[in-house]
């Protein structure tokens, strides 16, 4: 039997979607999210809870529905990529972070403001402005799940090309988010300077990959099986930057696991991650159930 622990292939498949095409039968599932695309599939699929529907502006300002998990305690889940995601988007011409606003991301946060508490999924957005366009807020005790520990003064350098920007835009939108104000320091770069703003807020700042796997009790799930099953839909240097993969490998090693890690696609310094990995495929295709073989 085999862990099988993906986070989403951003824009292909949720993390339980990608879970269920890389199993085998008898394969345990457990799809993952480090704050970024999936946080509240993942959630709702190991703890419960209650999904509601409001609307926000997505990065451009047009209305949709936007889903929030309540969890049993009270605790309202709010993910940034559901919200104003680069998966939402139609179109690659779209992406465009120097017009591109997170509004609508402060709009759902006000509009739980009374909740018990708050858990914040960041990752996968598609903006770079750092909470600029936000209402004001008062949070309750609020945990935001980083997808990354990129500094804020980085944030435009590592995922600015991805988000649409040119080479001439990332100096530009990187003063723009230093001239904010804003705190920084590790996760302060997540979900282009989300979490630099919400830590100015008052909220903690931690790292997904690490929470969610605590939180979902990552150890008790490898109780039994004789490897664990990662991926996601790209490995490249940012990986290493506080991604799921890069996370899930390093304590299933520890557990005396073999790693294997599915991925739909390679980019410039993946070979700086594949050490982590005993065997990588590229291409989210069902595996044989004999996991030995290196592709």
């Amino acid at each position: 039997m085999r862990l099988i622990c993906p986070t989403a292939f951003k824009g292909t498949f949720s993390p339980f979607e990608a879970a269920l095409k890389l199993a085998a039968p008898g394969d345990r599932l457990l799809p993952l999210s480090d704050g970024g695309d999936g946080f509240l599939e993942c959630l709702r699929h190991r703890l419960g809870g209650e999904l509601k529907w409001t609307e926000a502006h997505d990065p451009f300002g047009r209305m949709k529905p936007v889903p929030v998990l309540e969890l049993r305690d009270g605790t309202v889940a709010i993910e940034s990529a559901k919200v104003i995601g680069i998966a939402g988007l139609t179109s690659l011409a779209e992406r465009d972070p120097m017009r591109a606003s997170s509004r609508g991301m402060g709009e759902v946060i006000a509009q739980f403001q009374a909740a018990s508490g708050l858990w914040i999924g960041l990752g996968g957005s598609a903006t770079l402005d750092g909470g600029r366009d936000w209402p004001e807020l008062n949070l309750p005790p609020t945990l935001v799940f980083c997808d990354v520990s990129t500094d804020l003064e980085n944030a435009a350098r590592m995922f600015g090309i991805q988000k649409g920007a040119t080479l001439e835009d990332l100096p530009i939108l990187t003063e723009r988010l230093r001239a904010l104000g804003l705190p920084t320091g590790p996760r302060t770069g997540a979900a282009g300077g989300l979490g630099a703003k919400l830590l100015s807020l008052g909220a903690e700042l931690v790292d997904g990959a690490e929470k969610m796997m605590d939180l979902l009790r990552f150890e008790d799930a490898c109780q039994g099986c004789d490897a664990v099953i990662t991926g996601e839909g790209r490995l490249d240097a940012s990986t290493l930057e506080g991604k799921l993969p890069w996370a899930v490998a390093k304590r299933a090693r520890d557990l005396g696991l073999p790693v294997i890690g599915h991925f739909g696609s390679r980019g410039p310094g993946w070979e700086s991650v594949a050490s982590y990995f005993d065997v990588i495929r590229f291409g989210l295709v069902r595996p044989s159930a004999d996991s030995s073989a290196v592709e």
